[in-house]
């Protein structure tokens, strides 16, 4: 995911499913307050208590 395509996303409460750097895979339901580009890192989508990189998103969906 791209940060033009993630940008549809801000403010709305989404499930998001991702893989962490071990492979394993995590899914949540949080607020996105922002996407941030973190020089060294890359993007990632900023929630409440969740910050994950766009790269490692394999599904999102928004619930509002």
């Amino acid at each position: 995911m791209t940060i033009p395509e993630a940008k549809q996303y801000v403010g709305k409460n989404c499930w998001v499913r991702w893989l962490d750097r071990r492979g394993e895979e995590h899914a949540k339901v949080f607020q996105v307050e922002s996407l941030r580009f973190v020089p060294l890192y890359g993007a990632y989508m900023m929630g409440g208590t969740e910050e994950v990189r766009l790269e490692r998103i394999t599904e999102i969906r928004a619930l509002d």
